[in-house]
């Protein structure tokens, strides 16, 4: 009952398509997304699936559009056995999902102090990111500086290291992951993002803080670690 609420939430919306239509748009715009595997093959038959979502009441296609940002699919996936069944997983807009900058000042990282709203819980200490936009990843790299430290820097003087991807069993998308030396921040006192401080961490405490499970985010973690093996082999 919960599923056919959702579904039927999701339909009234205004995006003056079903989700289903949706689906096939996303499919045609970003067919990578959509790539035939003989491991889970996808049922790419639009009367299928709405048949399927019909008679088994459950939500099928683009279920929950959240753009900018990200939308949430439902899958109609092909077992060998041929049985239909749904696969849930969150694509984005955009084939980088978003950066991480690891701020460094006089030797020392910086972490934010942020309230999630997910988890309803305390970060125990981010780097600056944000989610993919319409500009390079160093580009919005910079653009997460200035919104969350008040620190202006060129795209060119930061330092790509990568990128990572974050939840492989749910997402989609890469995070391209930078380097910044940094000099006097000022954090907004408005940034409608729930930051409410920074802390400068040395290697040592960096260190320390993740062996303690001070530090959790994955994303601050993978992007350490990104640092830490390419500054030991560069």
């Amino acid at each position: 009952k919960i599923q056919i609420y959702f579904f039927r939430i999701f339909r009234r919306k205004e995006t003056g398509m079903d989700s289903i239509t949706q689906y096939f748009q996303l499919a045609a715009r970003r067919p990578e997304l959509f790539a035939p595997s003989d491991q889970i093959s996808l049922c790419m038959d639009e009367e299928t699936l709405r048949n399927y979502s019909a008679s088994t009441g459950k939500p099928v296609g683009v279920v929950y559009d959240n753009s900018p940002y990200y939308f949430v699919l439902a899958d109609l996936c092909i077992r060998e056995n041929g049985e239909l069944y749904t696969y849930a997983r969150v694509v984005y807009p955009h084939k980088s999902n978003g950066v991480v900058v690891i701020p460094c000042r006089n030797g020392r990282f910086g972490l934010l102090s942020i309230f999630r709203h997910p988890p309803r819980m305390e970060s125990g200490g981010e780097f600056p990111r944000g989610f993919g936009e319409d500009l390079t990843p160093a580009e919005n790299g910079a653009k997460e500086l200035w919104e969350e430290l008040g620190v202006r820097i060129a795209p060119e003087d930061l330092e790509f290291l990568g990128e990572i991807q974050t939840d492989t069993g749910i997402s989609a998308g890469k995070v391209q992951v930078f380097f910044a030396q940094v000099g006097e921040v000022d954090i907004p006192a408005d940034n409608g993002e729930g930051i409410h401080g920074l802390r400068w961490v040395t290697p040592e405490e960096m260190a320390q803080q993740v062996a303690d499970g001070t530090i959790t985010d994955g994303i601050t973690l993978g992007a350490y670690l990104q640092y830490l093996c390419r500054k030991k082999h560069s």
